[in-house]
């Protein structure tokens, strides 16, 4: 079977379309999400979503681990950015 060919490659490109923060931000709102139903009296749903995140934080630190360049490169691009804005607004005071 060719590389291209592989059924992970389509999950993993797909998955890197997913900014790398938004698996952890996921993560947080399902315990959110689990507790507010624990405390509305539905403890099946609560179980049923309190196994979400462990998923969640899984997929974030695959993305940290295996794909850190993009995660590095955007951030250079906001600091970059941030400093183009400072220069602009410093230069025309």
């Amino acid at each position: 079977m060719k590389q291209q060919d592989n059924p992970q490659n389509a999950i993993f490109k797909v998955l890197d379309t997913v900014p790398g923060q938004l698996w952890y931000i996921l993560g947080v709102a399902s315990i959110v999400a689990s507790l507010v139903f624990q405390l509305a009296g539905k403890k099946n749903w609560a179980d049923f979503v309190g196994k979400w995140p462990p998923t969640f934080f899984a997929v974030g630190l695959y993305h940290k681990l295996v794909r850190p360049g993009q995660e590095d490169a955007t951030e250079k691009l906001r600091q970059t950015g941030y400093q183009m804005n400072d220069a602009a607004h410093n230069g025309n005071s």
